[in-house]
């Protein structure tokens, strides 16, 4: 980490080959993030090391290329994964770090754009993101990285770039929260053992650490304060080349959740720090003068059309996706923001898409709440609720704040908007069993069709994300045997080996159904040839085990179980509001 030169191979040899920093940059260190999409997080800590002073940023989308010529069999590898815009940017800003972002299968790739790098640079690179916080050392060992941030990282970031200046600072990246790094051979990650699997680093002043809360929940995993959150502000003269046109902008407008569902990472902790209403739509309004300038592209479509509201169906419009773990959680910050938005020219060009738990509309009498509701009917923003599934023992299992009553309550609430909305839905978690997805299943189908607006975005699984509740009780429980979990992109399998056989192909069958279910011209097929594929493959389990064995008794009651089900739902298809 150091640029001292007696640091041979640190960050200082990255800077010594990349050449002297411009004279007005003064002490700066130049930094140049890549990304495919939307700079999710990197717009974060790029903003705040810059207004910091402590370093020149670039952040470029990645452009692979198909075709990329003529070249080295190397450089064309190169050109193929990330595209001649990054290289171009290695060759001419000479950055000391490049930084990408890992999430959920994507870790392929990401091996990809650091072997570009290495090709036409000396940059040493860094990794953030919720993957890399979820498997910082896992992630640092198999990746080829040199550093791993794991949690928010505008601090830990800003930390890293002022003790590259000092010398001997390798020495000093014990006290770095989050980060993952490399020393005498070994691979080391600050953060309290919060599992039993990690090991302590404490930071260097270990007294001081004993006495200040902050510096414990920052070993733990680093969160940024809220009055950080309130001073950086979005640099989007960071943005270099963003020629691909975005699905849509995306926007922070808080970070934590106070939620304790079993298969969550809980990423930013359970402490909610929200931006203000102001803050938000001076963000989003920022973004938008980039689109008008040009230099952001968006995709644009007539994002109201399932609306019943006859001013708005034809009009095109694109995507502004505001990201809460909860954005009703604080409904006074929500109803401003509505407000504001309201009375901006915003309106006509976008279309807003909140997600939130069902509860955050409820009053505490259970009614949903009035001014809210209103607020949604009025601008008609994409609600995606946080609803897991419509089985209340299965919400119970996975303590989910809400209730399926509370659910339905809420449901009816947004129909009566007249607009559509978004249901998140998990068909299984490990300790499934064939009778409770079937049961999951009727129950969300019949839900579907009595609710004509409501777009379903399934997955077929709890997801065990590595430090979750759910990982701990497979690993605890003693579930994985060996060759189970051969390293962490397992935890990413869509039908991984701890599941019941029967009941992971059930869900595979279905869920491959279930993917036409986020479009409303085609959800009700969709539904329907999900529980028609589910029962097809019962019926074959049936007809292929001996009548008399135990084994075949249960599947036939299965099979029973399904086709009273399929009976119930083409009924509830015939009677299905239009």
């Amino acid at each position: 980490m150091g640029i001292q030169p007696e640091h041979p191979g640190s960050f200082h040899q990255s800077a010594e080959h990349a050449g002297s920093a411009p004279r007005d940059a003064g002490r700066k260190i130049r930094v140049l993030f890549a990304t495919p999409g939307w700079p999710c997080g990197m717009m974060e800590v790029g903003s705040w090391a810059k207004r910091e002073g402590l370093a020149e940023v670039l952040i470029v989308q990645l452009q692979a290329e198909r075709e990329p010529g003529a070249a080295e069999p190397a450089a064309r590898e190169a050109l193929a994964a990330v595209g001649r815009p990054l290289v171009e940017r290695l060759l001419e800003f000479r950055p000391h770090l490049v930084g990408f972002r890992l999430e959920g299968g994507r870790f392929d790739d990401v091996k990809q754009y650091i072997r570009a790098v290495r090709l036409f640079s000396d940059a040493q690179v860094v990794l953030g993101g919720p993957t890399a916080t979820s498997h910082p050392r896992e992630v640092l060992e198999l990746s080829g990285a040199d550093y791993v941030f794991a949690g928010e990282a505008e601090e830990p970031f800003n930390q890293f770039l002022r003790l590259a200046w000092e010398r001997n600072s390798n020495d000093r990246q014990p006290e770095i929260p989050g980060l993952a790094y490399r020393y005498g051979g070994r691979t080391y990650h600050n953060t309290l053992p919060a599992d039993g699997y990690e090991r302590t680093v404490l930071e260097a002043d270990g007294a001081r650490c004993a006495r200040d809360l902050r510096c414990l929940r920052n070993l733990a995993r680093p969160v940024a304060d809220a009055r950080l959150l309130a001073a950086n502000r979005l640099d989007w003269s960071l943005l270099d080349g963003f020629a691909t046109p975005l699905d849509s902008l995306y926007f922070t407008g808080g970070r934590g959740c106070p939620g304790a569902c079993t298969f969550c990472a809980k990423l930013h902790g359970q402490e909610v720090r929200v931006k203000s209403a102001g803050q938000l739509l001076e963000e989003i309004e920022a973004a938008d003068a980039c689109v008008a300038a040009g230099k952001l592209r968006l995709t644009r479509w007539r994002l109201f059309e399932h609306t019943d509201d006859p001013r708005l169906r034809d009009r095109e419009v694109a995507w502004a996706a505001v990201y809460d773990e909860d954005f009703f959680l604080h409904r006074k910050r929500a109803i401003d923001f509505f407000r504001l938005w309201s009375q901006s020219p915003l309106e006509q060009r976008y279309r807003l898409s909140l997600q939130t738990n069902p509860c955050s509309l409820l009053e505490p009498g259970g009614a949903v709440h009035g001014e809210l509701l209103s607020w949604i009917d009025r601008l008609k923003p994409m609600v995606q609720l946080g609803a897991e599934s419509f089985h209340p023992e299965v919400l119970a299992r996975w303590r989910k704040r809400h209730t399926a009553a509370q659910l339905a309550t809420v449901l009816d609430a947004l129909d009566a908007t007249r607009q559509d909305y978004t249901v998140f839905q998990l068909l299984t978690d490990f300790d499934s069993t064939a009778e409770e997805l079937v049961e999951v299943l009727r129950l969300l189908v019949l839900c579907a069709l009595g609710h004509r607006r409501m777009r379903i975005a399934a997955n077929p699984f709890t997801i065990p994300l590595y430090d979750s509740d759910t990982r701990r009780l497979l690993e605890y429980g003693g579930r994985l045997g060996p060759g189970r979990v051969r390293d962490f992109t397992d935890y990413e399998r869509p039908q991984p080996g701890w599941m019941d056989p029967l009941v992971a192909e059930l869900a595979e069958l279905a869920d491959a159904e279930l993917h036409w279910a986020l479009e409303l011209p085609s959800r009700d097929a969709a539904l329907v040839s999900a529980f028609a594929a589910v029962l097809e493959r019962i019926s074959a389990e049936a007809a292929s085990l001996p009548a008399a064995s135990a084994r075949g008794e249960r599947v036939r009651h299965l099979l029973h179980q399904a086709q009273a089900a399929m009976d119930q739902i083409k009924e509830a298809r015939f009677r299905a509001p239009r």
